[in-house]
């Protein structure tokens, strides 16, 4: 039986997926896609959203990832997006599957 594509944050979410950013330069972020549905909304294709690299300004190449809690390194940043003012600002905390 063959699933949909996970084609939009909200499809994301269900799954418990996070959200990886990399860049060429080998930065990377993960934000999960709940924190992300809140800020882009539900329908939005998480491998559209634009993610910058505060080292250089290269193409960022965007994956979802499926959260398995028990295969998670101990020691996962996230990247939380949050709207104030009509900006999104993001702050930087430990995952907590």
């Amino acid at each position: 039986m063959a699933h949909d594509p996970i084609d939009t944050l909200g499809k994301a979410t269900r799954h418990n997926m996070l959200v990886k950013a990399e860049c060429s330069c080998g930065n990377v972020r993960y934000c999960r896609s709940a924190d992300l549905m809140m800020v882009y909304g539900e329908g939005v294709d998480p491998l559209t959203l634009k993610f910058d690299c505060s080292r250089c300004k290269p193409q960022i190449k965007i994956t979802l990832l499926e959260v398995h809690p028990e295969h998670l390194p101990k020691r996962l940043m996230i990247h939380k997006p949050m709207k104030i003012d009509g900006k999104v600002h993001w702050h930087t905390e430990r995952f907590r599957g």
